[in-house]
């Protein structure tokens, strides 16, 4: 297998600065001709990287999907490392190159509306409309490419970027549980709530036991996520009591008795 590829931070910057010249190329013809150039693919020796299994990288969107590409993408690296994968170059490089048509097409930019042209356009309320909508869009690919494409910072890599998230979905699943990583991952994105609970709180996603108790839990008792307001009162529930609990050090079944509390006082809280 090819080497992992990544950027120079010079490359890496210079796309940051410009990523509105950039649209036509995130929107259709790419960056291939300029991949040979100094500094947009330097080679990772320590890592290598399945091109065809990204290759199959699904952009529906969706539980189903983002399982199934956290799974792709966690096997199409070799020796990857948590150290490695919090690198931006990294993924960067992925988003631009060989998962760019899969970031295009999961994360489609809009196409600015056309400036007003005839009666309409002599018209300075039409005009000032159409230039206000552009601006938005405008905006709104901004945000869109620099979102998904880069990753800056933690919150960046372990959510944003297209490619890397669903890396770390995969690594925090395999820790749980590396005899069930694909299970484990069902239940961390059975919905964006339940995503945005357990992956992206460095207090639950750093701490295997604790999510192991709480994977039992949703398989135990599925109400405990029957709706989202039942599971952020468990949340709220398991914050309330398991602050200052070192999980680390208790049984299963002693880190159950918690959790089951706090589905009782989710439960009660919502009325069920």
């Amino acid at each position: 297998m090819p080497k992992l590829k990544y950027f120079a931070e010079s490359i890496l910057a210079d796309l940051k600065a410009n990523v509105p010249s950039n649209f036509e190329r995130y929107r259709a013809s790419g960056f291939e001709d300029v991949a040979k150039l100094n500094g947009w693919s330097m080679e990772l020796s320590s890592v290598e990287v399945d091109p065809d299994n990204l290759g199959k990288l699904d952009p529906a969107g969706g539980a189903a999907a983002e399982v199934s590409n956290s799974l792709i993408v966690f096997r199409g690296f070799s020796r990857m490392t948590p150290a490695l994968a919090t690198e931006e170059r990294i993924w960067a490089r992925l988003t631009h190159f060989e998962c760019l048509e899969y970031a295009r097409k999961r994360w489609p930019l809009k196409d600015e509306p056309k400036e007003a042209g005839g009666l309409l356009g002599s018209l300075t309320g039409a005009k000032q409309k159409v230039a206000e909508q552009r601006r938005k869009v405008h905006h709104q690919n901004v945000s869109q490419v620099e979102t998904h494409y880069f990753a800056r910072g933690r919150t960046g890599y372990r959510d944003d970027n297209a490619v890397s998230r669903l890396w770390w979905n995969a690594f925090i699943a395999w820790q749980v549980d590396p005899e069930d990583q694909e299970g484990v991952l069902k239940e961390l994105l059975r919905t964006a709530d339940i995503r945005s609970n357990l992956v992206e709180r460095p207090m639950l996603s750093n701490r295997a036991s604790l999510l192991r108790g709480i994977i039992r839990t949703m398989r135990s008792h599925p109400d405990v996520y029957g709706t989202e307001a039942t599971f952020r009162e468990f949340m709220k529930a398991l914050n309330l009591r398991g602050s200052g609990v070192l999980f680390e050090s208790l049984s299963d079944l002693e880190t159950d008795a918690i959790l089951l509390r706090c589905r009782d006082d989710a439960l009660r809280s919502v009325g069920s």
